[in-house]
């Protein structure tokens, strides 16, 4: 049942060409997408775990990257997999305003715009 309310989520969503503007979208589709992103990111939360090794690796050596990467990675995962469950339970209500992401990257296979502007 799950899946099929996500898969009817997607299918709505990829209607819209551009996300990137949510201001423009109709409420049911920003509450849509909410709802969409706090699943992905309560489901792949813990992908956190292996691109902050590799984000600090590759920012602070490998070294750093074994020792502390873990670390920031357990915190991401949490922070991730929270924020997540909190948009999905929260999908209808319109917080945070114009239902934004509450952190950036929305995703976590988006790029960091800070590591982007760093390296």
């Amino acid at each position: 049942m799950t899946c099929r309310i996500l898969g009817l989520c997607a299918v709505l969503l990829m209607g819209d060409a551009v996300i990137g503007h949510a201001e423009e979208s109709p409420i049911w589709r920003q509450a849509g997408m909410k709802l969409l992103r706090g699943a992905v990111n309560f489901g792949t939360g813990w992908m956190e775990l292996p691109k902050q090794i590799y984000l600090v690796s590759q920012a602070e050596g490998w070294m750093t990257g074994a020792l502390r990467g873990p670390i920031d990675g357990l915190g991401m995962f949490v922070t991730r997999t929270v924020a997540g469950a909190y948009e999905v339970l929260t999908f209808p209500i319109p917080v945070p305003p114009q239902y934004r992401p509450m952190f950036q990257p929305s995703f976590v296979w988006e790029q960091d715009e800070v590591t982007d502007a760093q390296g």
